[in-house]
């Protein structure tokens, strides 16, 4: 967030994205603008930048998104000062205190800290235990302090540092969203991280009167919560809105038929209804005292992103729990296992000369929707997906069936993007308004042109590796059966070297919650690190044995891993 004067303190923290770097970078070249005219050394800076903030995405944060940095940046008096502050350990001291060009004048990289010594006066690094931190002051005689900008502007920047921050937010609230199996934990923490970073002086949920009991239940004792039925009058009338409401006013309240002494006096404030489909759960209410600044866009975009997410959460819960109801007294779970073991049997993975292909799976005591299949297309070409339906039981197991079916239908379809998208809407026409869907992950390999054509709808992260890199491949759009009109896209490599694909579900790494320094993600990753160049069903036997040993045999979810191997 933007901290306010004496030394013209700039600060934003954001994920490690380079993505984000773009748009940050003209945001500190606008403001060092405005006090240095000399373009040479604008240009100068711009490429210090472009170093300082890449190496921290890069090597301080592994490239792993989900991480964060710090950038900062400060106008003093005849100088100027850029900081930036990652998770890792930092360079090794010998090549900071003397960096030097690599002996390749070819290689891609290590030419960073070069760049940023020779146009410096002064570097400052500092290792803590959170990181390292690395400032670049550069002396600029007679750089004079710049005028406060006016107050149109001054919000403009607000809302742009309010951008930065709910993108790292609402990544941590996806993992939470993906994770937890508590609703109220998941609620509690996503109103903690959205007034830490939202001036609110109040956010809660108020719950209407048809509200599921299944929910209520949960929710009840939370201090956040609040029924209608232990209201007053104006907070009934919040209940009672089924759209969006937004005042920046106490008059625009007025107009509403609220008083709004009974809101705690709050000048400005929000309604955002929290739903899923026909189901309505209530509204998240947020408000702000009367010597607050004015709402921006981005607070109130943010909270709406967060009310459909608890949307989905209350939702999830409450078939959850009908579900868990109806398997107690039907004995579903019985009967759900038959009805998987005879829709969804993994089948052989096709042989070729082209291609090494491996499915391993191993079930929970619980029926899921995990899935792996692999087949070939008329052409003789490979098509390989893995999935994970949201649920358990019978329901997920039909559901993955119906996936199976629409994509064995749709095997000639040219590009794993259009095939993601045929199988979205397929899904979407069949499942209505039943709140379910499904991640998948889905690869073509075309024999002739040598070329992997990737694409994730939700799912975990994919690894590749390509010769001895490693990549992670990220989803390009929502899981499908959700959005009719959700936008996919294909990642297409061409495979010059062997090259190892490695597609899996969270049951493969969501048992190991260990000590809070490497999570179980990270673990994986170096698992398979370790057995990139041994057969595959060495790495599922390994990964197999760390479960027993830590878990036993009881899986809480069901572990499917995918192996593609591509000789050169």
């Amino acid at each position: 967030m933007i901290v306010s004067p004496p030394l013209d303190l700039v600060r934003f923290r954001i994920q490690a994205d380079p993505m984000l770097v773009g748009p940050l970078r003209e945001r500190f070249l606008e403001d060092l603008s405005q006090r240095l005219s000399d373009e040479s050394q604008i240009r100068g800076w711009a490429l210090t930048f472009n170093e300082l903030v890449f190496n921290a995405i890069h090597h301080g944060a592994g490239g792993r998104i989900e991480e964060e940095i710090l950038v900062e940046w400060c106008m003093e008096e005849n100088a100027v000062r850029l900081a930036c502050e990652d998770p890792g350990p930092g360079p090794d001291p010998g090549r900071l205190n003397n960096p030097q060009l690599p002996e390749d004048p070819l290689a891609e990289s290590g030419r960073g800290l070069f760049l940023l010594d020779h146009f410096a006066d002064e570097l400052r690094p500092f290792r803590g235990p959170c990181g390292f931190r690395l400032e670049v002051v550069k002396h600029h005689p007679g750089l004079g302090r710049v005028q406060r900008s006016d107050p149109d502007m001054d919000q403009a920047l607000e809302e742009l540092s309010t951008c930065y921050e709910s993108l790292s937010l609402f990544y941590r609230l996806a993992q939470s969203f993906h994770g937890s199996a508590d609703l109220a934990t998941f609620i509690n923490g996503a109103l903690t991280d959205f007034i830490r970073l939202h001036p609110f002086h109040r956010v809660f949920l108020l719950a209407g009167n048809h509200i599921p009991a299944t929910v209520h239940s949960l929710l009840q004792k939370e201090p956040w919560y609040l029924h209608v039925d232990e209201a007053n009058r104006s907070m009934s009338i919040l209940a009672s809105m089924s759209e969006e409401f937004v005042w920046f006013k106490p008059g625009d309240l007025v107009s509403q038929g609220i008083d709004p002494k009974l809101l705690n006096r709050a000048s400005s404030g929000c309604v955002m209804p929290v739903r899923a489909h026909d189901l309505h759960f209530g509204s998240l209410v947020a408000l702000r005292k009367s010597d607050d600044r004015t709402l921006n866009s981005g607070s109130i975009g943010t909270l709406r992103t967060l009310s459909d997410l608890c949307g989905l959460a209350c939702a999830n819960s409450h078939l959850g729990q009908l579900r868990d109801q109806s398997q107690k007294k039907l004995g579903e779970l019985s009967i759900a296992v038959e009805i998987q073991k005879a829709l969804l049997p993994i089948l052989p993975a096709p042989v070729s000369k082209h291609w090494k292909i491996r499915i391993d799976h191993q079930s929970s005591l619980q029926v899921a929707g995990d899935y792996a299949l692999a087949t070939t297309d008329s052409n003789g070409n490979l098509v390989a997906a893995i999935i994970d339906v949201m649920g358990k039981g019978v329901s997920a197991a039909l559901l993955a069936s119906i996936f199976r079916s629409s994509f064995e239908l749709s095997l000639d379809v040219s590009s794993s993007a259009k095939l993601v998208q045929r199988l979205n809407h397929h899904l979407c026409r069949q499942l209505g308004d039943f709140t379910m869907f499904i991640t998948c992950a889905i690869v073509r390999y075309d024999v002739n042109t040598r070329s992997l054509d990737f694409c994730s709808a939700g799912h975990c992260r994919t690894l590749m590796y390509v010769g001895d890199r490693r990549l992670l491949l990220e989803p390009s759009g929502p899981p499908i059966g959700i959005i009719p009109e959700g936008e996919y896209r294909s990642e297409v490599f061409k495979v010059a070297e062997p090259t190892r694909m490695i597609f899996l579900t969270d049951g493969c790494y969501e048992w190991d919650r260990c000590d809070g320094t490497q999570d179980g993600w990270q673990h994986f990753v170096e698992l398979s690190d370790s057995h990139r160049h041994h057969p595959p069903e060495l790495l599922w036997k390994e990964l197999m044995s760390r479960i027993n040993a830590s878990a036993g045999d009881a899986l809480e979810d069901d572990c499917t891993l995918l192996t593609l191997d591509i000789p050169s």
